[in-house]
């Protein structure tokens, strides 16, 4: 099965007549043009030995997502990426392969700790999918580092080894994981423009912020409101559908990456402060 193909093909299915989220493409055609006008946006990258990124961003990726609480505005503990991805570095900061004073399951014990005691929200799944890592994320990460440009193989991988990455039918995590290599390390370049956009709860709200997206009266109204959508539901397929076809244009439009078309959106959210979707998901 090609993952990639069948992320599309499920996000044009649901796209084919939609009944909540819709795509002006005159509005994306629009935007295409001023990121033409730019230079494409550069995520800092860190800095060290090539594995150990790369198991720690895969330890990171792996429990990224879902930290509001009952509101979009609400972050309990202030809750982020940020802070998540400094407890997974804080913890692996003496990480030695192979010592067992600094192994790697004793440095996942370390990261579940610490986010158990920082309250961060579905707790129980996070530790779950990180546990889920103890005996192959290592073997993983070394596989990603030796092959760098073989991302079907490494993508068809990690949703056999780690159910936890399987059960997004979006695969949203799995490939944020390869976009932020190429951001890293520059691998995986060849797929660059094919691999669909991480669909989450920002990139939408900025799109529909530049009116690339626009939404049935219903839709609005329980975002605005901040009333929960479910995971899987019509509704939220229809936007993270509508995010992935979106992009997609972006990319053929502008000549970009996934990734650089990713972050455009991504690190402009807060110029938008109004709530995003309210879906309850280890998904994104």
């Amino acid at each position: 099965m090609n993952l990639i193909e069948s992320v599309y093909d499920i996000s044009e299915k649901f796209m084919n007549d939609p009944k909540y989220v819709f795509i002006d493409y005159s509005e994306l055609n629009k935007i295409a043009e001023i990121m033409k006008g730019e230079d494409p946006p550069i995520f800092p990258k860190p800095i060290g030995d090539e594995f150990k990124i790369c198991l720690m961003e895969l330890i990171g990726n792996s429990i990224n997502y879902c930290y509001w609480y009952g509101s979009s505005s609400i972050r309990p503990n202030d809750a982020c990426s940020t802070k998540m991805y400094d407890i997974v570095y804080a913890s692996f900061k003496k990480y030695k392969e192979k010592h067992s004073s600094f192994s790697i399951e004793n440095c996942l014990n370390d990261v579940a700790r610490y986010i158990s005691l920082e309250r961060f929200p579905l707790i129980e799944q996070r530790i779950k999918h990180l546990f889920e890592l103890k005996g192959n994320a290592e073997k993983f990460a070394k596989l990603v580092c030796d092959t760098k440009i073989e991302l079907e193989f490494l993508l068809t991988t990690m949703v056999q080894v780690f159910p936890g990455y399987a059960s997004d039918i979006f695969l949203k995590r799995a490939f944020l994981f390869f976009c932020q290599m190429n951001r890293i390390f520059g691998w995986f370049e060849d797929y660059m423009k094919t691999i669909p956009v991480p669909a989450d709860y920002q990139v939408p709200k900025m799109l529909k912020y530049h009116k690339i997206l626009f939404y049935s009266l219903e839709l609005q109204k329980m975002i605005d409101d901040e009333i929960l959508i479910p995971t899987g539901s019509r509704i939220e397929c229809e936007i993270r559908s509508a995010t992935i076809i979106a992009c997609r244009k972006l990319v053929e439009l502008t000549g970009w990456t996934t990734p650089q078309v990713d972050a455009y959106f991504w690190l402009r959210r807060k110029e938008d402060t109004s709530p995003f979707h309210l879906t309850i998901t280890t998904d994104y």
